[in-house]
């Protein structure tokens, strides 16, 4: 019996703390209904795609980037850089330094929420450099064959 008491006395603090910390887990699963956690309260890229239930979403943008028409990385996410960027031929490679995943796919198309380029037609072929970690471009104004055009770049992955 006194060593019972003897434990209890040298551990009053950690057991004060167990239960306060049990406590609050037991109060937020009580009180918090069910579904009452939505887009709202999520905050950007909290849930990573691992997450995702390949049921109800078949892919999400693993990459994107978008690229002035003078050959500049605008934004990307993550960082990415152009390699071997050609103004006249309107094309390259754009790179984010990771191995891009089997199965993914590459979308592009002409940044028409650009500055000047509100009236900008144009075709943009992409595709993924095979085992690479980035995507080949290639942009053609219908308009004018020699003006190069800002870009939008995603690519998506299962």
């Amino acid at each position: 019996m006194k060593t019972a008491i003897r434990h209890l006395r040298a551990n009053t603090v950690a057991y004060l703390a167990l239960f306060v910390a049990l406590g609050g887990t037991g109060y937020a699963a009580i009180s918090i209904p069910a579904g009452s956690v939505g887009a709202a309260q999520l905050k950007n890229h909290s849930i990573t795609p691992v997450k995702f239930n390949p049921a109800a979403i078949s892919g999400s943008v693993r990459y994107s980037a978008e690229v002035s028409a003078n050959g500049k990385v605008i934004d990307s996410r993550p960082r990415a850089e152009l390699k071997g960027w050609d103004t006249d031929f309107g094309g390259g490679e754009l790179s984010w330094g990771h191995r891009i995943p089997s199965g993914c796919m590459a979308l592009a198309s002409v940044d028409q929420g650009a500055v000047g380029a509100e009236d900008a037609f144009g075709y943009v072929a992409a595709g993924i450099v095979p085992g690479g970690t980035g995507v080949q471009l290639h942009m053609t104004s219908t308009t004018d064959p020699t003006t190069p055009l800002p870009v939008a770049v995603a690519v998506i992955c299962p």
